[in-house]
């Protein structure tokens, strides 16, 4: 029975694991397909910001050939007369690219198209130091450009590892189809340039795959930074609590509301809230079933007033509301709803505890004249005489009153 027992127990265990580890894995592909989609956008911004560049150094290249009389003999004429059309060509073909991916920058066009246009500018640049490598064979052994043009890719652009593989693997193998079909060339000149090619296409992925890796990295940095500071920034302006804005958050807003009050292009009001008699809550059922109250009124809360209202715990058991664009009489109206709905609520404390409460409430309408320091004054003093009124109660500063009885 125990052998049994604790067989099942190490089954669970073993399944708990692989639940985990794939969940792990689930979580770390999403995360790596976001950056893949990322790394694609990026990549297109550089081909952008690097095309015109390109295409300056082609035409720059086309045109100091071109300049050159000093060619001698069958063979650098035509190497000479290939190399220019090769460099104007792929110039022209850059430009067209660097237009392309201002169009796929400015209308925000879909991932597949992105990528699409990559790995055709990638196969571009590869192809283009490939051919002008074949035709510097006419007159010299050497695959300089191929090597320069597999750095460029390898360095300029973010390619995920596999990608980087098929890339090169496919390079590799276009350039040794190509050089063997040069009859031209003599086997030790074939063997060095097969070889060379190789070196290259295998540093070409390793750059490929070091700048993959280093955008990654970054990238996760990057997102940890933008998490860590979204967290601060909800802990600075939200109540851990009830998950409510605080007051710093109030007062920020109220600032800019207060301003648009002040050129008269709004109106707006305060309501302060208090729960009545919360600390015989406290005192009756302890300060964890007071806490799980204020979650449950500040959700009730939240449900009540609406998406254009905002309510922030103030401290305690004192709630603020900000209704921008109401008036005082509207405001009022607002807070006796509450009022009504508060009072007719039962809430859950746990362990079958049910209790109903009520609270009170002071408005006020925003002057334009407050400070940072004194906004909430005038809707304080409504709130204290409510207190004294018996609480469940709405009081309205200055000129506006509306009175409910006790529940």
């Amino acid at each position: 029975m125990s052998w049994g027992w604790q067989r099942g127990m190490s089954v669970n265990w073993i399944r708990g694991q692989l639940r985990l580890l794939a969940k792990s894995y689930h979580a770390r592909r999403a995360i790596d397909r976001e950056i893949a989609d990322d790394a694609v956008i990026a990549t297109v911004r550089r081909i952008f910001w690097t095309a015109p560049i390109m295409a300056a150094g082609t035409s720059l290249s086309a045109l100091g050939f071109w300049l050159r009389s000093d060619a001698e003999g069958a063979a650098e004429i035509l190497w000479r007369d290939l190399i220019i059309r090769t460099n104007a060509f792929s110039s022209l073909i850059t430009i067209c690219l660097w237009f392309l991916a201002w169009l796929i920058r400015a209308r925000y066009a879909k991932i597949r198209i992105q990528k699409v246009f990559i790995y055709t500018v990638v196969a571009f640049v590869l192809a283009s130091g490939l051919l002008i490598s074949l035709v510097d064979h006419l007159v010299m052994p050497s695959i300089t450009p191929f090597l320069l043009c597999v750095t460029i890719v390898g360095t300029f652009y973010y390619l995920p590892p596999v990608n980087s593989i098929v890339v090169y693997l496919a390079a590799f193998f276009v350039f040794r189809s190509a050089f063997l079909s040069l009859n031209s060339l003599s086997q030790t000149i074939l063997d060095s340039a097969l070889v060379n090619g190789q070196v290259a296409c295998a540093v070409g992925l390793a750059l490929s795959i070091v700048n993959w890796q280093h955008y990654r990295r970054s990238e996760l940095q990057e997102r940890t930074i933008v998490r860590q500071r979204d967290i601060l920034t909800r802990m600075a302006y939200h109540d851990a609590l009830t998950g409510l804005p605080n007051r710093r958050y109030l007062d920020e807003l109220v600032e800019k509301e207060v301003e648009l009050v002040k050129n008269k292009a709004a109106e707006s009001c305060l309501i302060m809230c208090d729960v009545d008699n919360f600390k015989t809550v406290n005192d009756t059922h302890g300060h964890p079933a007071g806490d799980e109250l204020l979650r449950q009124f500040s959700l009730l809360m939240r449900e009540a007033i609406g998406n254009a209202n905002t309510i922030v715990r103030l401290g305690g058991e004192e709630f603020v509301i900000l209704t921008p664009h109401t008036s005082l009489a509207d405001a009022a109206a607002l807070a006796e709803c509450l009022r009504e709905t508060i009072s007719a609520h039962s809430f859950s404390l746990g362990q079958d505890i049910k209790i109903r409460i009520t609270a009170s409430f002071g408005v006020a309408a925003l002057q334009g004249t407050e400070g940072i320091r004194d906004y909430y004054l005038q809707a304080d003093e409504a709130l204290y005489r409510a207190k004294q009124a018996g609480k469940n109660y709405v009081a309205v500063a200055c000129c506006l009153e509306t009175q409910s009885s006790i529940g």
